[in-house]
């Protein structure tokens, strides 16, 4: 996988104009908690650079091939596009009280989704955690940023119609992953 499908692969399995949508607002509504963005966006990176550079000793444990899981790492990531079509807004969830929102639910479920972490494990045992952690950078920052754009019917349409042809690319990741993992067999 070459840096711009790695970068482009974890800005689709974060989804951040779908991610924005489900951010904690500010009491004035309408812009996002910066600190709480931030926050969880450095935990995500974290759990990130634990999975991407444990990968290769998880799998060993679990006795599953770099290339075997990139097969299942693209099935996960197809199931997580397709529920994403059929659902483009995320979930409401039950927000924590001040920085523990960056917890829940910025850093889980949001950030780190099932997509983020099959793409961390399948990433960082093909293509190194170092490159890996970037993408994932570039992903979590672009959700910080996106945390300033104020949420209004605009705002909103925007974010939901930007975000799914995201996950139409999140599909294409999946379907490269798959092949990917078949063709390495």
């Amino acid at each position: 996988m070459n840096g711009i499908m790695l970068a482009t692969a974890y800005l689709a399995a974060v989804n951040p104009p779908r991610t924005r949508l489900g951010m904690p607002e500010s009491a004035a509504g309408g812009r996002g908690r910066p600190g709480v963005a931030v926050l969880g966006a450095a935990s995500a990176l974290m759990a990130v650079a634990a999975l991407a550079g444990g990968s290769g000793t998880i799998l060993a444990i679990v006795e599953v091939t770099p290339e075997m899981f990139r097969v299942a790492a693209g099935i996960v990531v197809a199931v997580a596009a397709i529920a994403t079509l059929f659902r483009p807004r995320p979930a409401e969830e039950p927000e924590a009280s001040g920085w523990r929102a960056a917890l829940w639910p910025v850093f889980f479920p949001r950030l780190l989704g099932a997509e983020v972490v099959a793409l961390a494990l399948a990433t960082g045992s093909t293509e190194g955690a170092a490159a890996s952690v970037v993408a994932a950078a570039l992903a979590f920052g672009l959700v910080v940023v996106l945390g300033a754009v104020r949420r209004g019917r605009l705002g909103d349409r925007l974010l939901l119609n930007t975000g799914r042809l995201v996950t139409v690319w999140l599909m294409v990741v999946a379907v490269y992953l798959i092949v990917d993992g078949i063709r390495a067999v």
